[in-house]
This record gives C-alpha cells, sequence and structure tokens, in this order.
C-alpha cells in the first residue's frame, strides 16, 4: 500500500458540484481508502465484481487502477450531504466483459468538513436504480462465450455463470438447448466444483451483508447459481454441492432480504425467472425504494 501512494487528499468541502468533481478527477491517481486495512481487505473481496479485463495477479494495484479509471471517466451519479457536514460523491461508469455484458461499477468518495476525502467504497453500486448487469448477446452468443470461458483455467467460474444467466434472460427463460450441449457444460462445470463451492460461499458472504447494502449481489450470485443447477446440472447438482450449504444461504436470504432497504424493482434483470423468488423478496418487503 505504501509503494501505490495512495489515501487521503484534500479537497474544498465548500465547492460547488462542478468544482469538486473535477477536484476529484484531478486526484483520482492519488486517493485511496481511509486506512491500509480498509484498501487491502476492500480489493481482496471486491476485485472479483471488476471485468475480466481489469483484472491482474497484483490484486491490490488492480482494484485501485480501476477506481482510478472510474473516478476521471465515470458519471457523478449522486452529491449527497452525510451526518457532520460530510459530503458523498458516488462516481459510476460502465465496462464492457467480452463484448457481451455492460456492467456498472462504481466509486463513493467520502468528504468531511476539514477537506479530508478517501474512497468508501468501490465495486458494484450498493443501492442500483437501474440493473448493474445488462446483456447485449444473443442466447447463442453467451453460450458460447460460456462453454469458452469453462474450458479457460485463466477465466473465473463466475464469469461463465454470468454468460449462461444471460442466456437465460435474454431467451425469456426458454432456452433451446440440445442433450449433448447440455451435457457438455454440465461436464464443464463439474470439472470446476472446487470454483462452484467458492460461489457459493460468496454468494453466503453477500447474503449476510444484504440488509446493509449488496441485494444486488446476493440476489445475482444466487441466480448464477439457481441457473446452472436448473438448467444444467439438474439431479446432479447434490453430488456437487453440499444440499445443507444451499439451504443456509437461502435461509440467510429470507432473513436478511426483506430488511434491504435500498433495494429497488428498477434494478432487477429484465425476465428473471419466476423461481428466482430472492429478487421478489428484496423489493417488495417493508416498502423497498421505487
Amino acid at each position: 500500500m505504501a509503494a501505490l501512494n495512495r489515501g487521503h487528499v484534500r479537497l474544498d468541502p465548500s465547492a460547488g458540484t462542478e468544482a469538486l468533481v473535477s477536484q476529484v478527477r484531478d486526484t483520482a491517481d492519488r486517493i485511496g481508502f481511509e486506512s491500509p486495512l480498509a484498501a487491502a481487505t476492500l480489493s481482496k473481496r471486491f476485485s472479483v465484481e471488476l471485468p475480466l479485463s481489469e483484472r491482474s495477479p497484483h490484486k491490490i494495484e488492480a482494484y485501485h487502477r480501476a477506481a482510478t479509471r472510474t473516478l476521471r471517466e465515470g458519471t457523478l451519479a449522486s452529491d449527497q450531504p452525510g451526518s457532520d457536514r460530510t459530503r458523498y460523491l458516488d462516481f459510476q461508469r460502465n465496462a464492457m466483459e467480452a463484448g457481451l455484458v455492460s456492467l456498472t461499477l462504481s466509486a463513493r468518495i467520502h468528504l468531511v468538513s476539514d477537506g479530508s476525502a478517501w474512497l468508501d467504497a468501490f465495486g458494484w453500486p450498493n443501492s442500483p436504480k437501474r440493473p448493474v448487469h445488462t446483456f447485449a448477446g444473443s442466447p447463442e452468443e453467451l453460450i458460447s462465450q460460456a462453454q469458452r470461458d469453462l474450458q479457460a483455467e485463466d477465466v473465473p467460474l463466475e464469469r461463465a455463470l454470468l454468460m449462461l444467466l444471460g442466456a437465460t434472460l435474454q431467451s425469456g427463460n426458454e432456452l433451446d438447448l440440445t442433450d449433448t450441449l447440455r451435457l457438455q457444460i454440465a461436464e464443464s462445470v463439474t470439472n470446476r466444483r472446487g470454483e462452484l463451492n467458492i460461489c457459493i460461499s460468496r454468494a453466503e458472504d453477500y447474503a449476510s451483508a444484504s440488509e446493509d447494502g449488496p441485494w444486488y449481489s446476493a440476489c445475482l450470485y444466487r441466480s448464477l447459481l439457481e441457473n446452472v443447477f436448473e438448467k444444467f446440472l439438474g439431479s446432479a447438482t447434490f453430488d456437487l454441492i453440499d444440499e445443507e450449504e444451499l439451504s443456509e444461504l437461502d435461509n440467510e436470504l429470507s432473513e436478511k432480504l426483506p430488511h434491504a432497504h435500498t433495494a429497488s424493482a428498477s434494478a432487477v434483470p429484465a425476465r428473471v425467472p419466476e423461481g428466482h423468488w430472492w429478487w421478489e423478496m428484496a423489493i417488495t418487503e417493508h416498502g423497498s425504494q421505487p
């Protein structure tokens, strides 16, 4: 972290929005998190939310580099006052995943009254007003990309699962798959069962924190899993994963999502299958945001 030379920067808390945005862009390559511990922790936890083209084995460097790009190129999505005369500025930009999926990245600046400012969060938006992921490819293109991803050891399983979910959504939950294709994909996922269980663990992490913000991430990961279970693995699912662990994940979602007060119906991806109940639970309980 010392080598990155990032930390607090000085901004003018009394500046108007336009001037403040200019100051943020000018200091984007120096601004860091509140502490080195926060920087290391958040880099490790949320680097998986970067598009593959912006990742590297040096996770902390890649994470901060993507945050800098978001602050410089992104659009100011909100400038909101906090307690004790603080301000929160949320910069968002769209990034592409394999040319088939557009995703939103959010970098939030915390500015306090003495002018000190730092990165408060970076990754997928905690309170999205539209889907974080938008699929542009056809079902066939998304399936083909998923097949290539599953055969590439350096491509995380999550991206292949994202492509498979996109194919389902783009087809209106009416995927036209041959038995051979379904079997090929199931075998490829089976060969990466260790990563599949890591996805479940990550879904559990998002679920446990979903009432405080990452409701979208929790719902998305659960849909990534459900889609591959239902459409491809079928009865082989519980040969690969622990049924009790999946049940615990669903119990966590049932407990936390009704309290996800930042959930917004407009952020739910189009054509989500009816069986993916977690999305509905997040946006209908306790008066979610419109």
